[in-house]
């Protein structure tokens, strides 16, 4: 009768309180091993977006660090061109034309990668856009939900299919998106600000659902962007770090720090600003008289 109760009980208690998953990867605490490069070797990424600007850089910053990486982008020239890119790197990449806003198309990437046997262990969910017009009076319902649907609910929508299949492998997994200082700040274009203050609660959401599987969720917040910054012809005065926009790699190299273990293995449900302090100005200041 005690033996009856005593697997009565703790069958209870493992309903309740479950075990962890076991993980493919255990965490390391030690040193990367290897080279400087060897930060994310055998990962597979996948980047959304990646055929410019900052897409383009997380997926170079990625391969420099030794990941495997798998990207989408709308236009397939871009596509084509980065694949060229990263040809100069040891590792594996495969681009797809894809658009992110439609789940069919979502659907069929991901079975494109199941049956390669692609398994991703770091999705980056880069794309978005920025449509206007500004204010709501004027706003298209067709942008709005445009909008939506591009920069928040199909980066959701392929987060739920990878984070399956991370959670069916028992993968160490890292989601990243790319959201936006104006996730908090005004942008005075209502559409673009409300789906990136949205995206900030989704990644809160998703790292407290997704922390009992070892899938870390984070964000980056950047500020003012630019490939090509010249300080001559690209000064801001309310930049308050060089003056001058940021060049996306360092967005890259902070996709780069999230996905990494040996850097953030406890790092979840955190957002990154990355805007040379833009959004720590207060621009009244430059409007308020003399005095005050």
């Amino acid at each position: 009768m005690l033996n009856i109760r005593t697997r009565v009980k703790a069958a209870i208690l493992a309903f309740i309180h479950p075990k962890p998953i076991p993980l493919m990867r255990p965490v390391s605490l030690g040193c990367p091993t290897g080279s400087e490069g060897s930060l994310l070797v055998g990962r597979n990424a996948l980047i959304t977006g990646a055929g410019q600007n900052i897409g383009r850089n997380i997926a170079l910053e990625m391969a420099k660090q030794g990941a495997n990486v798998y990207y989408t982008d709308v236009d397939a020239t871009r596509v084509g061109s980065l694949g060229e890119e990263l040809k100069k790197f040891k590792i594996q990449s495969k681009g797809f034309v894809s658009d992110v806003s439609k789940f069919e198309e979502i659907d069929s990437l991901c079975r494109s990668l199941c049956q390669e046997n692609i398994p991703i262990d770091i999705l980056v969910n880069n794309v978005g856009v920025l449509i206007g017009p500004y204010k709501v009076t004027s706003v298209e319902m067709d942008i709005w939900r445009k909008t939506f649907d591009t920069n928040v609910t199909g980066p959701l929508y392929l987060t739920r299919q990878i984070v399956a299949e991370m959670t069916e492998r028992k993968l160490l997994g890292s989601v990243i998106f790319i959201s936006s200082i104006h996730q908090w700040l005004l942008h005075r274009d209502i559409s673009y600000s409300a789906s990136k203050a949205a995206l900030g609660m989704v990644i809160n959401e998703l790292a407290i659902d997704l922390a009992p599987y070892a899938i870390r969720v984070n964000g980056i917040a950047p500020g003012s962007v630019a490939e090509e910054v010249d300080s001559m012809q690209r000064y801001d005065k309310y930049i308050p770090l060089y003056n001058t926009p940021i060049n996306p790699a360092y967005i890259g190299r902070a996709a780069v720090y999230l996905a990494s273990e040996h850097y953030s293995a406890y790092t979840t449900g955190s957002v990154l600003t990355v805007d040379s302090g833009l959004s720590l100005y207060n621009h009244f200041v430059d409007r308020r008289p003399p005095g005050i």
